[in-house]
């Protein structure tokens, strides 16, 4: 229990010392990690709705929650891909299990985006909506199923990074791209049909898709689909952790 108290602590002190040195030395500290994600949201709304009339239903919170969701896995994977990296001066030099640098970077993470979907959520109740008490659980699931997925996308790329250092490159085109091929800025319905099956190769287009659906509509629907991504995270996740557990012991050599 003891030594389980330990690596908790460490954890949270690496978290907590990694957010407060994000946003050291800047004018507006922390509200940068909240303004970011609004001034894209600002954009892209007069944009889509000013200039090109877009008239979906809620439109600026259904946008403003998928630019969280994905300002979250962009930041949170680039964040953990770097982990490693980031904390060579100390893995060099003091000798403690290596997935706690890597799960101490995602919580950082974790912890900007908790804020900002609580300020979501003002706004979302300030708007006159309201959900039910299931919606929020599925809600959350996914929310959850998000977590997971950056946290097996970080075990698997920091090591991997430390080998390859062309790899954050790569990642941040992928980002891109993956930006515009995800359902942030349209609704998936004004794709046609047989391209909406190749969006869901990116997987945070699941996510956007039926988190905001279940939060708008109440909308529960293929359980099939749901199984699968599910099984596909979980078994993800497994072979991310097999990974780095393969290159755990290099660490300190590819530093």
């Amino acid at each position: 229990m003891s030594s389980k108290r330990h690596t908790g602590q460490l954890i949270w002190l690496l978290a907590k010392t990694d957010f407060k040195l994000r946003y050291q030395g800047s004018v507006l500290g922390f509200l940068w990690a909240l303004l970011k994600p609004l001034f894209i949201f600002g954009i892209l709304h007069t944009v889509f709705v000013h200039l090109f009339g877009m008239t979906v239903e809620n439109y600026a919170l259904k946008l403003l929650l998928a630019i969280l969701l994905w300002t979250f896995f962009a930041e949170g994977t680039m964040v953990g891909l770097h982990s490693l990296m980031s904390k060579g001066h100390i893995l060099t030099k003091i000798s403690f299990p290596r997935w706690i640098v890597v799960v101490s970077a995602w919580l950082q993470s974790v912890m900007t985006f908790a804020i900002t979907l609580l300020i979501f959520f003002g706004a979302f109740f300030f708007s006159g909506l309201s959900v039910s008490i299931w919606q929020v659980v599925v809600f959350l699931l996914y929310i959850a199923a998000l977590l997971l997925l950056v946290l097996g996308f970080s075990f698997l790329t920091a090591p991997l990074f430390l080998r390859y250092r062309d790899l954050n490159q790569i990642w941040d085109v992928l980002l891109l791209g993956g930006f515009y091929a995800a359902p942030i800025i349209y609704p998936l319905e004004m794709l046609p049909t047989d391209l909406r099956m190749w969006l869901y190769v990116n997987p945070m287009t699941f996510l956007i898709e039926h988190a905001r659906t279940v939060l708008f509509t109440g909308e529960f629907s293929r359980l099939d689909h749901h199984v699968l991504y599910g099984l596909v995270l979980v078994l993800g996740f497994v072979f991310a952790w097999g990974v780095f557990q393969k290159f755990q012991r290099k660490i300190a050599e590819l530093l």
